[in-house]
C-alpha cells in the first residue's frame, strides 16, 4: 500500500509543480497578508508621488475603478490623470484589513486614512473604506478592480 501511495505521489508531482508554476506560488496566510498589505501601502504612497509608472505596472489592462458616487474609471482614464496630478506629502494608514484568497486572486478590503498637508501647512484628513481585487499573473499581482467609498 505504501508503495502504491508513493508511486501515486511521484506520478502527481509533475502536475502539482506545473499547477504551482502556472498559478499563485504557495504562501502561508501570513506571507500573503504581508505581501498584499505591502502592495496596497505602495499604491497609497504612489498616489502621493504621482507615480504613474507604478500604476501602469500594477493596473491590469481591464482595470476598472468605481467611486463612491457610482462613477467608473478605466485604466486608460486613470493613467491619463497623470497630467493633472500634483505630488504631495502626507501619510497613508490601513486599518481593519481583510484579505480573502480565492485561487489566483485576492479580495482586499480595508479602512484607509489619508492625511495630506496643503501648501499652507493645513492638514486634510480623509477616511475611506475600499475594496481591491488583485489577480496573480505573470509572476506578480495585478489590480483588476477597485471600489472606494469616502466616510463622513
Amino acid at each position: 500500500m505504501r508503495i502504491m501511495f508513493l508511486g501515486l505521489a511521484l506520478a502527481l508531482l509533475p502536475a502539482t509543480a506545473a499547477a504551482q508554476a502556472a498559478g499563485t506560488p504557495t504562501r502561508s496566510p501570513e506571507q500573503l497578508h504581508r505581501e498584499i498589505v505591502a502592495l496596497e501601502e505602495r499604491i497609497g504612497q504612489a498616489n502621493f508621488a504621482c507615480d504613474y509608472r507604478f500604476f501602469a505596472s500594477v493596473e491590469a489592462a481591464e482595470f476598472i475603478f468605481t467611486d463612491g458616487s457610482g462613477g467608473l474609471t478605466t485604466r486608460a482614464e486613470d493613467l491619463a490623470g497623470e497630467k493633472d496630478c500634483r505630488p504631495s506629502t502626507g501619510t497613508y494608514r490601513l486599518d481593519e484589513v481583510r484579505i480573502i484568497p480565492a485561487g489566483d486572486a485576492v479580495v482586499f478590503n480595508a479602512l484607509a486614512t489619508t492625511t495630506r498637508v496643503k501648501e499652507g501647512g493645513e492638514k486634510v484628513v480623509r477616511r475611506q473604506r475600499f475594496t481591491d481585487v488583485l489577480v496573480w499573473r505573470n509572476g506578480r499581482w495585478q489590480l483588476v478592480a477597485g471600489h472606494s467609498s469616502r466616510l463622513p
